[in-house]
């Protein structure tokens, strides 16, 4: 079970009052309590550090550019907006099943723990402005400003793409169905049709979460249904190609990244089992 504690960032101040400030993250882990007092903070952070934790089990980044000055700031935080929280007096705990990062004094600092068995989770930090992409035509173009949206929004068009027939949603007896000539999303129950657009706030909140966390789900389920495992050559060979990705001067950070990204993807099904 991963953990995590938090002080001095943003609306957390004391952080978590019970077990040492130490915050278990459960299978489902709810947060309760006014608005503005730090519930999507802490969730925001967790979403971070566990995607953090995964790319290290993947060697996606090594240790060094990790623990870079103002690499956790200006890349990890900012992907959130959150990055003008951090105070001179920051900590932040994360205690994984495969590492353990901590973040003080301006600096970030990371632990490989000795736990051989780690399942590599699926990852997907789910923003509230998602209403806002049910509005919108060809939201897939649009440039956003928030990161997450994007990314988010990237996955809910996957998901609607993916739609081969209508998809039953656990509210009122209702379905939810893609109508690809037309683009639109509608909304099916015993005696109506409606879009999605006309539908009430609490759908329209509701079925984008929905689509995508089940698209995401039956990914990762078919994923672990890849018996080819990733041979020694090709771990040699991923590893080389890492390698020769991180040391090209040619390359910004940004570059980097995306090519680093482009080929984990390539070896996806092979990274879920190693």
């Amino acid at each position: 079970m991963s953990k995590i504690k938090i002080k001095n960032f943003g609306p957390v101040k004391c952080g978590f009052q019970s077990g040492d400030g130490w915050l278990d993250i459960n299978k489902v882990t709810v947060f309760v309590g006014n608005q503005g007092s730090g519930k999507s903070t802490v969730a925001k952070l967790i979403s971070t550090f566990t995607w953090i934790e995964k790319a290290l089990v993947r060697k996606d980044y090594d240790l060094k550019w990790l623990e870079k000055k103002n690499r956790f700031k200006n890349q990890f935080l900012a992907y959130h907006r959150i990055e003008n929280y951090l105070c001179s007096d920051t900590i932040i705990e994360y205690a994984g099943d495969a590492y353990s990062i901590k973040y003080a004094n301006g600096l970030m600092s990371i632990t490989e723990t000795k736990n051989e068995i780690y399942p590599l989770p699926q990852i997907m930090y789910v923003p509230a402005e998602r209403n806002f992409l049910t509005y919108i035509k060809g939201a897939k173009e649009l440039k956003l400003s928030s990161e997450a949206l994007q990314e988010f929004n990237t996955e809910y068009y996957n998901a609607q793409q993916d739609m081969k027939s209508v998809v039953e949603l656990p509210i009122n007896d209702t379905v939810i169905e893609y109508d690809k000539l037309n683009d639109t999303l509608n909304l099916k129950g015993e005696s109506y049709k409606v879009k999605l657009t006309d539908a009430s706030s609490g759908f329209q909140s509701f079925v984008p979460l929905y689509l995508v966390s089940s698209y995401l789900a039956n990914s990762v389920k078919s994923d672990s249904e890849c018996k080819e495992p990733m041979s020694s050559e090709e771990k040699i060979r991923f590893q080389k190609e890492f390698q020769e990705i991180r040391d090209n001067s040619n390359f910004t950070e940004e570059q980097k990244r995306l090519a680093i990204s482009v080929l984990s993807e390539r070896y996806k099904k092979q990274l879920l089992l190693i």
